[in-house]
């Protein structure tokens, strides 16, 4: 055990803190400190928000060293958290060169997003059946503060807070809609598309028109109609897709412009040098 992690929490917190923008990272490793879960996975939990966050990106390499320096711990943990993301398809281990966040291909990602929105347009059905006549429950009382949350990040701006929110509306009507099997299988999924959903919301406003989709299914579930629920649950994620592709088609254009000058003439490119 390293000094750090003999000294406690506050260490480790201290430690951990040095990273620019990951608050919430720290939020998370203190909850599963302060809750004495393992130390393994309390270092894979903050890993997964470095991964969600984009500070560590598709491709780069985790190193031990620095990560265990950043999060106050030995490289065991850092290792041991490696591992189980590599389970959970967030890293790639190559034998004697370390373990990568992974990137996940077009080909896959798209299926991934065609099973999502099956598995999340059947959790919507499920939860409209579930809240027909309970629409000042606690439950819908929680779907209505994380919409009310992301239209407060459109109108600031916010992207951080609109992600996180996006996401935590999505988990909790999966969570809520009574089906455990398909809840296991759908985070395991979107577990692997935080490599890529940040990018749906980076075109201006692609926040707002997201969150228009989450009123209409929200009013769907709140209404208890399962099947037009089922429609805007199914619709919002394939639109989700697109706008993620549309998002990698701009920036691989940008790169395209950036990276490769040429010249026009007489309508053909040709190489400048």
């Amino acid at each position: 055990m390293s000094q750090r992690e003999a000294n406690g929490p506050d260490a480790v917190l201290a430690s951990t803190g040095e990273a620019q923008g990951q608050d919430s990272g720290v939020s998370a490793l203190r909850a599963r400190i302060a809750a004495r879960q393992p130390l393994g996975r309390s270092v894979q939990a903050a890993l997964e928000r470095l991964i969600e966050s984009g500070a560590l990106p598709p491709g780069a390499r985790l190193n031990e060293v620095a990560l265990a320096a950043q999060l106050g711990v030995s490289r065991g943990p850092v290792r041991e958290a490696a591992r189980a993301l590599e389970k959970d398809g967030l890293v790639t281990v190559i034998l004697n060169r370390g373990a990568f966040v992974r990137s996940l291909g077009m080909e896959e990602a798209a299926q991934i997003y065609e099973l999502n929105a099956v598995l999340f347009g059947h959790a919507a059905a499920l939860l409209a059946e579930r809240l027909k006549g309970r629409r000042d429950g606690p439950e819908a009382a929680t779907l209505r503060a994380t919409v009310a949350r992301m239209d407060h990040a459109v109108e600031q701006g916010a992207l951080e807070a609109f992600f996180t929110d996006n996401a935590l509306f999505h988990q909790q009507i999966v969570g809520l809609c009574g089906n455990q099997p398909l809840q296991a299988v759908y985070l395991e999924h979107t577990r692997k598309l935080l490599l890529l959903r940040r990018r749906s919301f980076d075109a201006a406003g692609n926040m707002r028109v997201a969150n228009a989709e989450h009123h209409r299914l929200l009013a769907s579930i709140l209404a208890g109609k399962a099947e037009p629920a089922r429609r805007h649950a199914e619709a919002h994620t394939r639109a989700g897709r697109a706008r993620y592709l549309a998002a990698i088609a701009q920036g691989n254009a940008a790169a395209e412009t950036t990276d490769t000058p040429h010249e026009q003439h007489n309508g053909k490119e040709t190489p400048c040098c």
